[in-house]
This record gives C-alpha cells, sequence and structure tokens, in this order.
C-alpha cells in the first residue's frame, strides 16, 4: 500500500514537474517555424549584448588623442568581438572627412566670487558640459544673465561685451547672438525634458574656428548661478579650455556573414558607432551596435548546429559614423550598393522602457517608399509582445507568459511596443536615399538623449533580449530568401495590407462623421476617398516590392501582378461602403447626397506638372550645382542627430507645409506629379490639407529656384 501510494505521488510530482504545455493560438505565429523561434529565444542573450555596452562606453570619458593616430575604441571592440565570434570577415574602414575633429584634453570651467571659488565642471567629469569647438585659452570674466538667450530681444538692455551670458537656451543658439555683441563665452542650461532633468546636461557645440566657448552645465547649476546673480552677487566664470583638431575621418567596422556565392542580393544590418567623437552614448547608439553585434553572434551560433537555415543573402554588418558614414560607404562600394535589397537599422535600442516611459518603436518606410520590409519587423515584433506577456485565459494552465523572453539580470516588465509612420533621421533614410528599402528600430522617448547621463546603468538586458529575437528573426527572413519565404512574406504583406486599408477607411468614415457643418459633408467624403485610394496604391507598391524575394524576381513579379486587381477589387468595396456612410451622413443632416466634383482650382492643379530644375534621385530635386545636399534632402535632425534640421526625414526645407509633411513632400517632388496628385497624396498619407496651402507652398519653392510648375496638356 505504502509503495503504492509512493509510486502514485510519484507519478503527480511528475506530472507538475513537467513543463506545462504551451498554450499556443494561431495568431502566436510569425515568419518562421514555432521551432525556430524557440531556438532563437534560447539563445538569444540580453546579457551579452549588456556586457558588449560596457566594453564599447563604460563611461562617457575623454578620448586620448592617440586614438585619432590609430583606431578608435569602440572599433577595437566591436571588432575584436566579430572575430571572437565567428563573422565571416572583419575589418575596420576608413574615409576622409573634410571636417577635422575637435579633441580637448584639458577643460575645467570655476566660479569666482568675491568670497569663494568653486570648481563647477571638469570635462574629464563630465565629458559633455564643454561645447565642441570651443577656442584654446584661460579667461575669467563677468558673468550676465540674458534670460533665454535665443531671441535678439533677450539681449536688450544687457552688456555683454567682453562678459560670459549665460542663459536658458540651447548653447549653440546663446553663442551665436552673443558672439555678435561682443561676448567672449557663453553658457547654457537647457535640457530635454525639464521636470526630470535637473543634473543633465545636453551635449552641444558651436561654430567651427569659434573665436570663444561654450560650455553646459546642468538646470540646478544654471538656476543657481541666474538666481545669486539676480540677488546682486557678482559673480565670474574662468574657463580653461586645451583642445587639438585632428585630421578629419570617418572610421567603421565592417563584419559580414557570407551567404551563397550564386546569389546576387545581400542585406544590411546597421547601427551608427560614432556620432562625433566627443559626444558617446550607451543607448544612443552603442545600444543598436551592441545588440547588433549579439544578433550575428546568436545567428552564426544557430546556422552551425542547424537550428536556422544557411544564409542565402550575405549579412553585412555595419558599424559607423551616422548618416556620413553611410553615405562614404555605400559609396565607396557602389558594386555592394546595388546588390542590397533592405537594411534593418538599430538607433537606440537597450534603455529599460518602463523607467524612460519608453516604447520599443519600428518607424516604417514612408509611403513614397512602400515596401515589404515594414511587416517583417512588424510581425517579429508582436510574435514576441504576444508570446511574453501573461493571458488571463491562459491561467488554467499556470499563470505566466506561454514563452517568456526574460534575460536573467534583466526586468520583467512589460514589452512595450509601437508601428509607428516614417520618422528620420537615422542612416535608414542614407539607405532610402541610396534606393534601398530600410526601417528603423528605437526605443523613445529617451530621458537621457544626447545627454550627460546616457550612460550603461539606464539600460535593461530583457529589453536587449527581446530586440536581439526580433532583429534575428527578421533578418533570418531577409537573409534565407527563397520562394517559399517569399510567398510567406507576401502572404504577410497582403494581410497587413487589408488592416492598413481598413485604418484608411475608418479614418475616411471619421471625416464625415466628425463634420459639424453640413455644408462641409461632402468635402468629408471627398477626403474619404482621397484616404482609401492612396492607400489601395501604397499597398499594391508594397506587394510589388517583394519580388526581390522570389528566386527569380523577374518571375516573382509577374506572380504579384495577379493581387494588384484584387487590391483595386477591396479598395471598390471600402469606397462602396464609405458612399452609403456619406448618404447616411446626409440624410441625418437633412442635405443631398452628391457626388463630389472638381472645383476650378483642383482642375487647374491637375495640369500643372511639378518638374525639377536640376534633376531628381530617390530623395526628390537635386540641389543646384555648387548647392551641395544630396538630392537637396536634409541630412540630420531627428533622434540620434544633433544637427541639421529636426524631423528631417529626406526632406528638404518645409516652404509652409505642416513640418510632419516635409520629408515626404520633398521626395514626392521628384516623381513627376501634378499639383492635384502632390496634395491628395499627402492628404492621403497624414491628413486633409488646403490645395491653397499646397499651392503656395509650391509656389515657393518654385521662386527658390527648385521646381518649375509647367501646364500639361
Amino acid at each position: 500500500m505504502t509503495r503504492r501510494l509512493l509510486f502514485g505521488l510519484c507519478a503527480v510530482l511528475a506530472l507538475v514537474c513537467v513543463s506545462r504545455p504551451i498554450a499556443q493560438e494561431r495568431e502566436d505565429r510569425t515568419l518562421l517555424s514555432h521551432d525556430q523561434m524557440r531556438a532563437i529565444v534560447s539563445e538569444a542573450s540580453g546579457e551579452r549584448a549588456m556586457h558588449h555596452v560596457l566594453d564599447l562606453v563604460p563611461y562617457p570619458r575623454i578620448r586620448p588623442t592617440s586614438e585619432y593616430q590609430g583606431h578608435f575604441q569602440e572599433s577595437e571592440v566591436m571588432a575584436r568581438f566579430a572575430k571572437e565570434y565567428g563573422f565571416s570577415t572583419v575589418e575596420i574602414e576608413s574615409f576622409p572627412n573634410a571636417q577635422r575633429s575637435w579633441a580637448p584634453t584639458m577643460g575645467e570651467l570655476w566660479m569666482i566670487t568675491p568670497t569663494e571659488q568653486r570648481k563647477l565642471y571638469d570635462i574629464h567629469d563630465v565629458a559633455v558640459s564643454v561645447a565642441a569647438n570651443s577656442a584654446n585659452g584661460d579667461v575669467t570674466a563677468e558673468l550676465v544673465d540674458v534670460g533665454l538667450g535665443t531671441r535678439p530681444e533677450d539681449f536688450n538692455g544687457k552688456d555683454v561685451a567682453g562678459k560670459i551670458a549665460i542663459g536658458a537656451g540651447g548653447v549653440a543658439q546663446i553663442y551665436a547672438l552673443a558672439l555678435q555683441r561682443g561676448a567672449i563665452g557663453v553658457v547654457g542650461y537647457s535640457t530635454l525634458y525639464p521636470d526630470r532633468g535637473v543634473d543633465v546636461i545636453p551635449s552641444s557645440s558651436i561654430m567651427v574656428n569659434a573665436q570663444g566657448f561654450g560650455w553646459a552645465v546642468s538646470p540646478r547649476v544654471g538656476h543657481e548661478l541666474v538666481a545669486r546673480l539676480a540677488r546682486g552677487e557678482k559673480i565670474s566664470l574662468r574657463s580653461m579650455i586645451r583642445a587639438e583638431t585632428e585630421p578629419g575621418e570617418l572610421e567603421m567596422v565592417h563584419a559580414t556573414i557570407a551567404g551563397d556565392p550564386q546569389s546576387t542580393e545581400d542585406v544590411i544590418i546597421s547601427g551608427h558607432l560614432y556620432e562625433g567623437y566627443l559626444k558617446q552614448g550607451a543607448n544612443d547608439d552603442n545600444s543598436g551596435c551592441a545588440l547588433t553585434l549579439e544578433v550575428g553572434r546568436a545567428y552564426i551560433k544557430l546556422v552551425s548546429e542547424g537550428k536556422l537555415p544557411k544564409p542565402k543573402r550575405t549579412i553585412h554588418f555595419l558599424w559607423v559614423p551616422e548618416i556620413s558614414g553611410t553615405n562614404a560607404w555605400l559609396s565607396a562600394h557602389p558594386d555592394i550598393e546595388k546588390r542590397v535589397i533592405a537594411d534593418l537599422n538599430f538607433d537606440m535600442e537597450g534603455i529599460r522602457l518602463s523607467r524612460s516611459r519608453s516604447y520599443w518603436i519600428l518607424q516604417r518606410t514612408p509611403d513614397t517608399f512602400p515596401s515589404f520590409l515594414n511587416d517583417i519587423g512588424q510581425s517579429m515584433m508582436e510574435f514576441v509582445s504576444e508570446i511574453t506577456r501573461e493571458r488571463v485565459r491562459y491561467r488554467a494552465n499556470g499563470y505566466g507568459p506561454s514563452l517568456p523572453v526574460q534575460a536573467p539580470n534583466g526586468s520583467d516588465d512589460a514589452f512595450y511596443i509601437k508601428i509607428d509612420k516614417h520618422y528620420g533621421s537615422s542612416d535608414h533614410v542614407t539607405y532610402m536615399q541610396h534606393g534601398i528599402p530600410a526601417v528603423m528600430f528605437i526605443t523613445w522617448p529617451d530621458n537621457w538623449y544626447h545627454s550627460s547621463a546616457d550612460t550603461p546603468d539606464k539600460q535593461d538586458s530583457t529589453q536587449y533580449k527581446r530586440a536581439a529575437v526580433v532583429a534575428t528573426g527578421a533578418m533570418t527572413v531577409l537573409a534565407t530568401g527563397g520562394d517559399e519565404i517569399a510567398a510567406r512574406v507576401v502572404s504577410e504583406n497582403l494581410a497587413r495590407g487589408a488592416e492598413r486599408m481598413g485604418d484608411s477607411h475608418r479614418k475616411g468614415l471619421a471625416y464625415m462623421a466628425d463634420v459639424t457643418d453640413a455644408g462641409a459633408l461632402t468635402n468629408a467624403y471627398k477626403e474619404a476617398l482621397v484616404s482609401i485610394r492612396h492607400q489601395a496604391a501604397v499597398e499594391k507598391g508594397v506587394v510589388r516590392s517583394a519580388r526581390v524575394l522570389f528566386d527569380n524576381p523577374a518571375d516573382g513579379e509577374k506572380k504579384l501582378q495577379t493581387f494588384e486587381p484584387l487590391i483595386d477589387k477591396r479598395a471598390a468595396a471600402l469606397i462602396d461602403e464609405a458612399k452609403a456612410a456619406y448618404a447616411l451622413q446626409a440624410a441625418q443632416r437633412r442635405v443631398t447626397a452628391s457626388e463630389p466634383v472638381m472645383t476650378a482650382e483642383e482642375k487647374d492643379a491637375s495640369t500643372l506638372l511639378i518638374e525639377c530644375v536640376h534633376g531628381h534621385s530617390f530623395s526628390g530635386c537635386n540641389a543646384a550645382p555648387g548647392g551641395g545636399g544630396r538630392g537637396g534632402a536634409g541630412g540630420g535632425g531627428g533622434p540620434s542627430t544633433g544637427s541639421g534640421q529636426a524631423g528631417g526625414g529626406r526632406g528638404g526645407q518645409a516652404y509652409g507645409l505642416p513640418q510632419h509633411m516635409n520629408a515626404e513632400a520633398t521626395v514626392l517632388l521628384g516623381q513627376s506629379k501634378t499639383a492635384l496628385e502632390f496634395r491628395d497624396f499627402l492628404s492621403g498619407e497624414f491628413e486633409p490639407i488646403a490645395l491653397a496651402d499646397v499651392m503656395r507652398s509650391l509656389r515657393a519653392r518654385e521662386q527658390a529656384g527648385v521646381t518649375k510648375l509647367t501646364r500639361r496638356p
């Protein structure tokens, strides 16, 4: 009896100890098999990625000038790990850069009053406290408060000649105005998030060959200095700076995982290792480089174990100076550039999401560049998000995620993700300027973005692990290739395209539902039709783009033509629904549901063809000879660059359009559209914009010599 009881008890315990069956819905799928994804989840290591970051940038430091004569520390670290992990090739490449590198070796800022002398900052304590390009010297001068310091009126009644101006704005903006008024230096105490960054110092720079200097101090220190000035104290600052300028160069690490030598296609995985050589960010963007290094390691191991298929396409890993390095590398390797079918760009990946109120975001390609690539990334992100959350309907099998994706030393936070519209600028923009579809993965917001506090302690190995699973899965799909994978991706494109068309339909119906003036209903209906037709055109472009995934792209293109009339048919059904909704809204408002007709202004705009004066590229109209700029496009300014235009994308000047439309508007200029088509594209992708506003913008561009409007017969 006792033996039978013991046997029964052991049997029960055995059942309890056996891993509970994994509850899996049909929706818990992605473009690789469940076994392949489980293998990736098991192998991808968030801890290793964290270790990479700690080797790359354990703390922000002043780079010794010896690094400018050899290789930079980060390049050596990446190359060493890549060789250790078995990448097929690893090399450090360097390209000349006309702009010299400013390399400080000493910098101290002291406060001097009649009763005390106190060191405020030393660049070996806070590397970004000194503004890049500041002039050498040992200078003591009186401090003058200029308020914000970024507007001419801030200097009214203020004598800053021979003095140091302190303002609440950015160092570069204060410097530009103060220098004109004779100041010898400036101090700024701005921060990205004033409500939670009182001790955070943003990185800054002033003009090259500056005659004065700039310092960035924390808001806490800035407010203290200003308050003491307001109480009538006399305060001077002593600035001591010693720096050298080194020959400019763009140094990068290029590693590969070799594919089939017979393949004519490659893929790229990218992150920027440098954003200038003074600023060093743990999240921006050593995290992207640390992550993709781990992705390569895990992939190589899984392929060698037979758990993932061997790559058909060679995978290039590029760890570069942001934007400028990517441009230089692609221009130097035109043979590879022609082979590349896609880029996955990783810019700011490792921050602990809950600590910064962040999401891990996939920035899609814009509608001017429809691509199969978006849905590969989205599918992987949503798969990881689902399997790693606890779902109450599975609690009969036990509480917890169905397949947790969590690092041993990481958080157990929820995986907050977002699939978002395109935004520039980072290296994904540069790839699109070269005709290569590219998406960006990014954590945003980042409380410590571009600042002294962008350090490894803000990061989370669990976030790294989850990002590594997504990245490895997406990269595997791209590298594997073949008709089978191509068909799976196309199915994903079609299904998700139907969802996006549904979103455009919902947006259009909302235009009508939200009308408060019955007389505006017909115009709202017109905008609904624009939205639906626009998205249908985009989805046809998405499906067409997938031809490169087939063994024979030309044959793949023929196969995919089947779907275009089906997408048109779906759009027609949505338009019929919109028409019925229009009739319902009209009846409720007691107005006639007449079909919209073109206005005189629309008829005129439909005959005006936009032409680029100096030719065009993927980025829109080319700049005038000698005008600079690739394709007339903005080169920087979004998350991860500190220069250029904010919100750049592939855009140029706004010319009066809403800022978020600027990038797409610039690209559209080079696509031989009429003024009305130009307007409808922007309205379809974003929200309705008045034709009159568009025409003013186009006329302004025409006056600037960028484009011309010609009458189409």
